[in-house]
């Protein structure tokens, strides 16, 4: 019984890691840190578990150019981090678009926050020697500046109480303001001031950068500069190379709705071990640094729950999500042609490494295979339309990420049942044996891709269905153990 819980207990640590980017993420509390020129600043705490031993903190400072944001961004990192034992924050600083000010305003709030934070440390439990400055983008730079800049304190605070944290961790962070980085006509006439590359010198806090190597905002050569100059300082500065990353890679699915968690577990778990290597975080990181993202695609029966019982059975290395739509179908004309719906679009977004296609129990179906009044602009047999879609639904993925995994599936078989809705289920059957399966070998074939005979491993499902199309949970969820041997 005992050993029952402790599995129980871990498929729920599994689901929560996984699903950390669907639900609401809310902070413990908002403690106001900084009142200016009628402006409240507030930092959003995330507790770590009770600790009677004060903690490392972490603080994040949001993107979007010193113009837009918001402290959400850092939601899901802070959740995390809290996770792991440590106070995290994602604070707030004055941007242009609320309170009109410009990157000189950001940096000034940067150091406030790091100020507060150390100057509060016995009221938060924390080590005010253990405090990591954090954040990407324009977020990036100000947890930079905290480090590198001098100057742009703000006099009524007590200065005597250093706003230089103790490390730093950036994301794709501005860290050139002149012409050959971003936001010069933001500094214009004061270019290098805040301009970390330029003001780099050595007993600089050990520091941790990511970039995308197709950073389109920030370019990616001043990443490369900036952590050559620190090293020819003697500092200590790392630079993680995302390759073909292009710019905000890092945000997790919290905040970029539908983008998956791939790069968000990497860059959370090199941080992870950065920090455990400077003696703030103890253990190891509580996910896998190279998540695969597994998107099935379908009609009902991947709608369904299979998705969900195969993110159990594939474990804490894989993301799976569900593309599923009822009635869907690759024949166009029909309810619900799946090119034409959003779950395509979503699946597309999400960028899988492993795609599972599985079509044809709605396209066999006589309503539609055989409905000469159907519409559609393909000129053909509908057997010749189902396979060319097919095909057609594969190249998206591929040309999507050419290192994409693709496998099709066979359908799941169907019955005749006492609670069928379908009135000519018998000419179903046959079609779905007659030219739906063998087409879909044949695409698996002909496009070079991995097949998975779902209808001859479910052969005796019989004893699943609930009305001779779909299954019962655990049908389901044998289903998705089929599955996940194939692909692991």
């Amino acid at each position: 019984m005992k050993s029952k819980k402790i599995i129980v207990t871990f498929l729920i640590l599994v689901c929560t890691v996984f699903n950390i980017g669907a639900q609401d993420i809310t902070p413990d509390s908002k403690i106001l840190y900084k009142v200016i020129d009628g402006d409240s600043l507030y930092l959003h705490v995330f507790k770590p578990k009770v600790s009677k031993k004060p903690t490392a903190a972490i603080v994040f400072f949001f993107g979007g150019g010193w113009t837009g944001g918001s402290p959400k961004q850092f939601y899901q990192q802070s959740e995390y981090f809290a996770s792991r034992g440590i106070l995290a924050i994602s604070a707030e600083y004055r941007i242009k678009n609320t309170h009109g000010t410009s990157p000189f305003e950001c940096v000034e709030d940067g150091k406030s926050a790091i100020r507060w934070v150390r100057e509060n440390a016995i009221k938060l439990n924390i080590d005010p020697n253990k405090i990591v400055a954090s954040g990407g983008s324009a977020g990036g730079h100000v947890a930079l500046t905290t480090a590198v800049i001098k100057g742009l304190e703000n006099a009524d605070e007590n200065l005597s109480v250093s706003s230089v944290p103790n490390a730093v961790v950036a994301y794709n962070p501005v860290s050139d303001t002149t012409e050959k980085g971003y936001g010069a006509k933001k500094v214009a006439g004061r270019e290098t001031e805040i301009s970390p590359t330029h003001q780099v010198k050595k007993n600089m806090p050990p520091m941790l950068l990511f970039h995308g190597t197709k950073d389109k905002t920030v370019p990616f050569e001043n990443a490369e500069r900036f952590t050559r100059l620190m090293k020819e300082a003697g500092n200590e500065c790392e630079l993680v190379a995302v390759k073909d990353a292009d710019h905000g890679f890092f945000n997790g699915d919290f905040f970029r709705k539908g983008a998956g968690n791939k790069y968000f577990n990497l860059t959370a778990y090199k941080t992870d071990v950065f920090l455990k290597n400077l003696g703030l975080l103890k253990g190891k990181p509580t996910l896998s640094e190279n998540l695969q993202k597994v998107a099935c695609v379908g009609d009902s029966n991947t709608e369904a729950t299979y998705p969900k019982f195969l993110q159990e059975k594939l474990g804490n290395k894989y993301e799976v999500k569900n593309f599923g739509k009822g009635g869907a179908t690759l024949l166009d004309g029909t309810n619900h042609p799946y090119f034409k719906k959003e779950e395509y679009k979503k699946s597309l977004k999400f960028t899988p490494d492993v795609v599972l296609i599985m079509f044809g129990t709605n396209d066999a179906n006589v309503k539609w295979c055989l409905d000469e009044t159907r519409k559609t602009e393909f000129v053909g047999t509908p057997q010749e339309e189902f396979k060319s879609q097919y095909k057609k639904l594969i190249k998206a993925y591929k040309s999507n990420n050419e290192k994409a995994e693709i496998y099709v599936l066979t359908p799941l078989p169907i019955y005749e049942h006492e609670k069928s809705r379908d009135p000519k289920i018998k000419q179903r059957i046959a079609n779905l044996h007659e030219w739906v399966i063998p087409i879909v070998r044949e695409v698996a074939n002909e496009e070079n891709v991995n097949l998975i005979d779902v209808n001859k491993l479910m052969k005796k499902a019989y004893k699943y269905t609930v009305d001779g199309v779909h299954l019962n949970q655990k049908g389901y969820e044998v289903l998705a153990k089929k599955i996940a041997k194939k692909i692991k």
